[in-house]
């Protein structure tokens, strides 16, 4: 097939990156426009050995004379080596790049590359405009909105500044489309991610959206929901739409309306939400978990007041706290939220502050709270990257040179932690996450493991670092084995049946690793073999079946004791 451009995700490494990465929705949404307007563009995705082999396909092969590639953070070094590869051997092919690293290019990289154009910002216009211009011979250079490129006359960079680049009615965008996938695949697997909305009101100082992104502009939700039935007519295994938008919760409306619609498909859901949201509305967040929410994400980032300040979040301890106990209470099944480490302010105490938040959090909402700890990652033209003086930082260029993928490693100083002490504090901290996790997860009451690993009676496997902790108590193990009702609820006739069998008896208590029991607990759970009913039980240990059953509904209720007819 013959066609105009080729837009190129490459990368050496995805593992840990989301959907949203792999599938490059951004490309997408630009090829899409450009086939309405009689360009037609193909989109790929892939390691660069597999890119390599498609360029060379594409270029000899179909002809193609533009290759447009996504720039972020994590790949620019291999798009850099791309481009430079690209015009060593088919010097006529034109390049450009776009993406969120477009912003932070500069002469050296046009100059050692041999790129001819940067995109800053939103793609569509921008990218008509320039193939138009290319391809057709219909406008001129200086007037492609928000195009960068090196003048080789004047020896200097140029940047078309001006705002008719942005799309008000983001309806008009086609949303993206199977035939525009080189490989024909796309968003196959059973989580699949959309974008409802642009721009972001925040101004988080520490986030590439929060600095560069324009009005906040929203789809209609009828929209919306023709990407969703166009998405579930072509892979039948969907199960979740995750919806990546940073502002999905700003307007109530909006959100009822999408709930409603979203009631009528059967598809289970995730957003990003912000604490006040979730403070203010909580009769919505109701709405969205019957709607099929299954988890929300939070961008916690310390629990330090003034780290949080600093950062522009509109947030404290006691509102994060109190969003996620509202969260655990409507009967969401996930929640995330991160923590920055080595970032604004940073100090040994300001860690010991969100150390403590963290155990909160884990012990409020068991079974669903995923903590992650992340490195401060300085992204371009951000407010801590223009002027890191003001957020008590300092930027070490060497430290990001050697820096394989953002936030995996430290590249910053603060004034009283440098790039080793963060490193130490970041895995002493993830050392505690994980007796947090230990220890709450041996306090978990049936309730809370369930509702980690089981949704509509389903299994579900979204709560990982639970997941991996429960299945390390062989108890828990064994107690999922038997959740049929009839195993779940208490018989006066039935056999109480245990699920632990290590254990010791030291000054009449019984000792186990899932803790220590006294009394009729003791005594119920020693003879919870199997070789006595309940009302044999009952004569044993001389107490009415009543307090058998309150005592078994209370073990049950820790995962220790399920029923058996014989």
């Amino acid at each position: 097939m013959e066609y105009e451009v080729l837009l190129i995700n490459v990368f050496r490494d995805s593992s840990g990156y989301s959907e949203v990465f792999h599938n490059s929705i951004g490309q997408f949404l630009i090829a899409a426009y450009l086939r309405e307007r009689d360009f037609v563009a193909q989109v790929y995705s892939g390691n660069s050995l597999d890119c390599k082999r498609i360029i060379e396909n594409e270029v000899l092969n179909h002809h193609v004379q533009v290759i447009g590639f996504y720039a972020a953070a994590d790949n620019i070094r291999v798009v850099a080596h791309s481009i430079q590869w690209l015009k060593k051997n088919y010097p006529e092919v034109i390049t450009f790049v776009g993406g969120p690293q477009a912003i932070g290019l500069d002469a050296t990289f046009f100059l050692t590359t041999g790129n001819d154009y940067a995109i800053i910002g939103e793609g569509e216009i921008p990218t008509h405009k320039l193939m138009s211009y290319l391809i057709d011979g219909v406008g001129h250079l200086e007037e492609i909105p928000s195009l960068l490129y090196y003048d080789h006359k004047t020896e200097k960079m140029v940047w078309n500044q001006c705002d008719n680049a942005i799309i008000t009615n983001l309806d008009e965008i086609p949303f993206p489309h199977i035939e525009d996938s080189l490989s024909r695949k796309l968003r196959q697997g059973k989580m699949v991610g959309i974008i409802t909305g642009r721009g972001c009101p925040n101004h988080c100082t520490f986030c590439y959206e929060g600095a560069n992104a324009k009005n906040v502009r929203f789809r209609s939700i009828e929209n919306v929901m023709e990407e969703i039935d166009y998405i579930t007519a072509h892979n039948p295994n969907v199960e979740y739409i995750n919806v990546y938008d940073d502002t999905f919760t700003l307007r109530v409306d909006r959100i009822l309306e999408f709930c409603e619609a979203m009631k009528k498909r059967n598809l289970k859901w995730f957003c990003e939400g912000h604490v006040s949201f979730v403070i203010q509305h909580p009769d919505v967040l109701k709405t969205m978990v019957d709607s099929g929410l299954t988890g929300i994400q939070f961008g916690i980032e310390s629990a330090s007041q003034k780290v949080l300040d600093a950062y522009n979040k509109h947030t404290n301890k006691d509102m994060i706290l109190k969003c996620v106990k509202i969260c655990k209470d409507t009967g969401l099944h996930g929640i995330t939220g991160n923590f920055i480490i080595g970032g604004a302010f940073e100090t040994k105490e300001t860690i010991l502050e969100s150390k403590k938040l963290a155990e909160e959090l884990i012990n409020s909402a068991k079974g669903i709270m995923e903590i992650y700890l992340v490195y401060f990652a300085p992204y371009p033209n951000t407010q801590m990257v223009n002027f890191p003086e003001k957020f008590g930082i300092e930027l070490k260029p060497q430290l990001e040179e050697w820096n394989l993928n953002t936030m995996r490693s430290p590249v910053i100083h603060t004034v009283e932690l440098d790039s080793a002490e963060i490193y130490k504090q970041k895995h002493l901290f993830g050392e505690f996450l994980s007796e947090c996790y230990h220890t709450a997860s041996l306090q978990s009451t049936r309730s809370d493991v369930l509702m980690s690993l089981f949704q509509d009676g389903k299994r579900v496997h979204i709560n990982p670092t639970w997941e991996k902790c429960y299945q390390s108590f062989n108890y828990i193990d064994v107690f999922l084995r038997h959740m049929s009702e009839q195993e779940q609820t208490f018989s006066a006739n039935g056999y109480i049946i245990r699920t632990f069998e290590d254990f010791f008896i030291e000054e009449d208590a019984m000792r186990t690793e899932v803790g220590t029991f006294i009394g009729v607990e003791k005594d119920i759970l020693l003879n919870a073999t199997g070789i006595y009913s309940v009302p044999d039980m009952s004569i044993k240990l001389s107490i009415s079946i009543d307090r058998i059953q309150e005592i078994f509904e209370s073990l049950n209720n820790r995962c220790l004791v399920y029923m058996a007819d014989w």
